[in-house]
């Protein structure tokens, strides 16, 4: 037992000073790597390009008629007619539909911060049970080596007429068994290493060396502070406010009087029939046209919409809060009681330890007891198993505290 206490913590001490990869390093790779940041990112540019695209002036409109049946003034025919119109936007009113895109633009960006925590998190929750699967599965290998140390001693008992046959046979049962288990968890690995490897581009198949590091996380006010007022999510949604805020101010523009100036150009023939002065002058007429908008209904519409929907973003605001409190609170009670387990199976271990020093060598004089001596062994090999989910779930806690760091 001391040689698989000694293998245990070669085990632990490979993981955490090893040449493996780290989870840090699969983060980095991954915000390189993932489509769907660089997807958010490519929108975000995209979406700047719209306000150079609404804060200039409307194109002006050109015309042209033809008189194909003349129009006949007192000075000659109308043969033709050109007309140039430009509308008059409101001062402040490209500005305004500016900020509208601008605001739009603003909400996309955000959204790349959210990912990236998304993906950091989902990293760590497999590479954590990676890091699992691995350890139980050295764990499992050394109850392998136990077994043997127990069938090698069953033997000797049965040779000096102390032990029985089944002894050894009921071995040889348990490892199979543990020999079944170990299949599963290489099975089972591929899971956490297809999913890290998918989110870092890798061939899903690749072999991960898992790499412990240590967790440095602020203090508790600091990972709260964040949650309830610097998270990425809070962006987005104050985003939405001024998005919101600014179709609200364009509103106020749109539901102005519309104006177009204009100059039009008539082109005149001589009359034959009779001698006038200016005959056949050309007619050059400035226009002017005011849209005034009476039905103003849509605009009241759109403010109230508006105003509901903010309503709506603090709400989801105080939702998010109070998700992101109880997420926290959540797992630092999951710490806790990790530690309140380790700690239990710790001392379990002791007492077995000294129990199973007894019974190895009572059996040893006398050959009898060994199934309990071989459930103890088990028993000892168990505790350092549950000991091990404690730490996974007490990563697990620490991954999801990750999200606020």
């Amino acid at each position: 037992m001391d040689r698989l206490v000694k293998t245990v913590i070669l085990i632990l001490a490979t993981c955490c000073f090893g040449n493996g990869q780290s989870i840090d390093s699969f983060i980095l790779m991954a915000k390189k790597y993932n489509p769907g940041l660089k997807a958010l990112n490519l929108e975000y540019e995209a979406s700047l390009n719209k306000v150079n695209q609404v804060n200039e002036w409307p194109d002006p409109k050109l015309s042209l008629g033809i008189g194909a049946l003349p129009i006949e003034t007192r000075l000659g025919a109308q043969r033709f007619k050109i007309g140039i119109s430009q509308s008059i936007p409101w001062k402040g009113f490209l500005d305004a539909k500016g900020e509208v895109a601008s605001a739009k633009a603003d909400i996309i960006s955000h959204y790349e911060k959210v990912k990236t925590i998304d993906i950091a998190y989902s990293l760590r929750m497999a590479y954590a049970s990676l890091a699992f699967l691995e350890s139980t599965e050295e764990i499992e290998k050394q109850r392998l080596e136990v077994l043997k140390g127990l069938k090698e001693l069953a033997k000797s008992a049965v040779n000096s007429g102390q032990g029985k046959l089944s002894n050894v046979l009921f071995v040889e049962r348990q490892k199979e068994v543990i020999n079944a288990n170990l299949e599963l968890i290489k099975t089972k690995k591929k899971q956490p290493t297809i999913h890290i490897n998918r989110w870092t581009g890798r061939a899903l198949n690749a072999t991960i060396e898992i790499k412990k590091t240590p967790n440095f996380l602020t203090s508790k006010n600091d990972l709260l502070a964040f949650a309830q007022e610097q998270h990425p999510q809070f962006e987005i949604l104050n985003s939405k406010i001024d998005y919101a805020n600014s179709k609200v101010k364009l509103t106020k523009f749109q539901s102005k009087p519309k104006i177009n100036i204009g100059l039009d150009y008539a082109n005149i023939d001589s009359r034959n029939d009779i001698v006038l002065k200016d005959n056949g002058r050309d007619v050059l007429m400035p226009m002017g046209s005011i849209s005034i908008p009476i039905n103003k209904g849509k605009y009241d519409a759109i403010r109230q919409e508006e105003t509901l929907n903010k309503k709506a973003i603090q709400a989801h605001e105080r939702e998010f809060q109070d998700m992101f409190l109880a997420e926290i609170e959540l797992a630092y009670e999951k710490i806790e009681y990790a530690q309140q387990t380790i700690k239990k199976f710790e001392s379990l271990k002791e007492i077995t330890t000294e129990t199973l020093k007894l019974m190895r060598t009572e059996y040893m004089s006398s050959g009898t007891r060994f199934e309990e001596l071989l459930r103890l062994e088990m028993d000892l090999i168990d505790y350092d198993l549950e000991i091990l989910k404690a730490e996974f779930e007490k990563n697990q806690a620490l991954a999801t505290l990750h999200k606020f760091k």
